[in-house]
């Protein structure tokens, strides 16, 4: 049996930190990272697959292409 969780969610700290605290982000990223990209019409995906473009598009949404297009021009380079 899973073990429940002991503490509370410290939402002030999160507002403080400047994070999320609403499910709006969520849903709102869940439409634009997977929907927009894998619902598209005669499209199928294996799980991996799926998860791969799930990765790139993320990687996409939150600026960071570059460093996508790094580590693939310069495979031994760690990732920074």
């Amino acid at each position: 049996m899973p073990t429940l969780r002991k503490t509370k969610t410290q939402y002030k700290d999160y507002i403080d930190r400047g994070l999320f605290v609403g499910s709006g982000a969520i849903e709102a990223a869940h439409r634009t990272v997977v929907q927009c990209r894998l619902k598209r019409s005669g499209q199928r995906w294996s799980i991996r697959g799926a998860q791969n473009m799930l990765n790139l598009r993320t990687a996409f949404m939150s600026d960071k292409w570059e460093r996508v297009v790094d580590l693939i021009q310069y495979p031994d380079k760690q990732a920074a």
